[in-house]
């Protein structure tokens, strides 16, 4: 169990060498997702006073849903989007990777 928990910090901590737009995407997402899960938790509060509560549950259940969903692929977005862009050299042009490439 330590192991495992160690594991996990040193990825957390391996994160910050991410490039700037990845973190960013990160960062983004967890903020869509929160907002999604504060929006899920206003309309469970608000639904019974709703004229239609079953389609007032029904956002609440899809909020739910999506927000994980909308996190794992905001960091699949930011590793896939680290890769690409740590590829390219910052002193050079994508053009000039792409005469490379030929």
């Amino acid at each position: 169990m330590i192991k495992y928990i160690k594991s996990i910090l040193a990825t957390l901590k391996q994160l910050r060498r991410l490039h700037k737009f990845s973190r960013d995407i990160i960062h983004g997402s967890f903020q869509f997702t929160a907002v999604l899960y504060a929006f899920a938790g206003i309309i469970y509060m608000v639904a019974p006073s709703t004229p239609d509560y079953i389609k007032s549950v029904s956002y609440y259940q899809a909020a739910l849903e999506i927000a994980p969903v909308i996190l794992a692929g905001g960091i699949v977005a930011a590793l896939l989007s680290d890769l690409v862009l740590r590829k390219i050299k910052p002193d050079e042009k994508p053009s000039d990777q792409d005469k490379k490439d030929r």
